[in-house]
């Protein structure tokens, strides 16, 4: 047997020794600090109440809502711009694409037969069966992104398509609302009521005062 054999067979034992030691070490001083932290949290927070009312400044609450104001535009501005998010469906000679657009301009949910954990599924990415299962899969996808309505401009599909058609019932069916509902307007307008029994800034007037009109 070799010298080196030798030194390495001798050395193994005492190397793994101090490995374990040292980890053992560590894991002593990892669970005593998990300890200390958590008796002292849990000692900081034993006083503490969470407070039943908040107040949620999302702007996803009041466009589920229809509390929050939409963008107008001009008003025979085409496409239109009124809306939170709008649906656009392309069905091209080699792929089906469907599209979920926010008023920002971003995108939020897009779905293609191109896709590969679409396509694998399909015979043909651009037949009537890949428009159904597409639309399907968009659907659960706007409704796990918290998505129940978009706007869709039927101007857009100028031909008529029977894909289209079959997308827009896949996400009918599947509980998406195509087309979205108008927004609660505010009842209180700001400035000067002058047909009101007492207007801005003015005090109360008695019952007796007649108002001559």
């Amino acid at each position: 047997m070799s010298q080196g054999k030798l030194l390495s067979l001798i050395s193994s034992p005492f190397t793994c020794l101090c490995r374990n030691q040292a980890k053992g070490k560590r894991l002593t001083l990892l669970n005593r600090s998990l300890s200390f932290s958590s008796s002292r949290c849990s000692e900081d927070n034993k006083d503490y109440e969470i407070n039943p009312e908040f107040i949620n400044r999302n702007d996803r609450c009041l466009e589920y809502k229809n509390l929050l104001p939409r963008r107008k535009g001009w008003q025979y501005q085409r496409p239109t711009k009124e809306f939170y998010y709008r649906l656009t469906i392309n069905p091209t000679a080699a792929k089906i694409e469907a599209i979920l657009e926010h008023s920002s301009g971003r995108k939020v949910v897009s779905a293609s037969s191109a896709e590969w954990a679409i396509r694998q599924f399909l015979y043909s990415g651009r037949d009537l069966s890949a428009a159904v299962n597409l639309g399907r899969v968009f659907a659960e996808r706007c409704l796990k992104a918290g998505i129940v309505s978009a706007f869709y401009d039927p101007n857009t599909d100028v031909h008529g398509s029977e894909k289209v058609k079959v997308i827009l019932k896949a996400l009918e069916e599947a509980g998406i609302q195509i087309g979205e509902d108008e927004v609660f307007e505010k009842k209180f307008r700001p400035g000067i009521n002058y047909d009101g029994k007492n207007r801005l800034g003015e005090g109360k007037r008695p019952d007796d005062v007649q108002i001559i009109q």
